[in-house]
């Protein structure tokens, strides 16, 4: 199967849409509607300010993990994910630390983040993050934190 995906991917949404039902997997969606119900029961409860700051800012969550997948995957995966060139997105921050990549990008409207990518991949740690609202440039470094 894994032989069977395209070279490169074109967007976030090629990625999700080619991994999630990898055997081993691990898929999330939290919609619009989901997060819409939630957010004023969480934000009573919530103590914790960055939890507070992030759950005001998305609109909308995607979250994909790998790590159980077989390594062929992780590998297509990876390769993909580094190659990818996204049009509207900016890299805001890249790391390399033993064999360990992380990917922060970025697509804006106006002086807001509309959307953010984190894209982790390594020989053990595959994962996209997609994370869709109104982030203000202030509050990236908490969403980030928040998000890990």
């Amino acid at each position: 199967m894994v032989a069977g995906l395209s070279a490169h991917a074109q967007t976030p949404s090629d990625l999700f849409q080619q991994f999630k039902g990898m055997k081993d997997a691990e898929y999330v969606h939290i919609g619009r509607l989901l997060l819409s119900v939630a957010r004023p029961l969480v934000m009573r409860h919530a103590d914790d300010p960055a939890a507070r700051t992030a759950l005001r800012c998305v609109r909308s969550l995607r979250t994909l993990d790998l790590e159980d997948c077989a390594p062929e995957v992780r590998k297509q995966f990876a390769a993909m994910a580094n190659s990818m060139q996204v049009k509207g997105y900016h890299e805001l921050a890249s790391s390399y630390d033993k064999g360990e990549r992380t990917r922060v990008l970025v697509r804006q409207k106006g002086k807001n983040i509309s959307e953010l990518l984190l894209l982790s991949t390594g020989k053990e740690e595959c994962s996209l993050v997609q994370i869709k609202g109104k982030v203000s440039p202030k509050d990236i470094d908490t969403i980030v934190d928040v998000m890990k």
